[in-house]
């Protein structure tokens, strides 16, 4: 099944670190994304674009991982 993303997904991106938040993608098949923090459900930093759909995933995040996540933000924000 191929993923289709769209504008308001949160994705991982082929050869990119982290999170991001799709804010439009052309009818050329290119993404603008902007990192995307999952614990503060926020958009920060620069903007990339000219990111090919194709090396778009969408992000899905399992309980253990979420559970993993929780507790490193919060240790982290100390």
């Amino acid at each position: 099944m191929n993923y289709s993303p769209k504008a308001g997904d949160i994705v991982t991106a082929d050869g990119q670190t982290g999170r991001f938040k799709v804010l439009s993608i052309a009818d050329n098949g290119l993404a603008q994304l902007q990192p995307f923090n999952v614990s503060k459900q926020e958009a920060f930093g620069k903007v990339m674009e000219k990111i090919p759909r194709k090396a778009l995933h969408l992000f899905k995040e399992d309980a253990s991982q979420a559970a993993a996540r929780i507790v490193r933000d919060a240790t982290e924000d100390r």
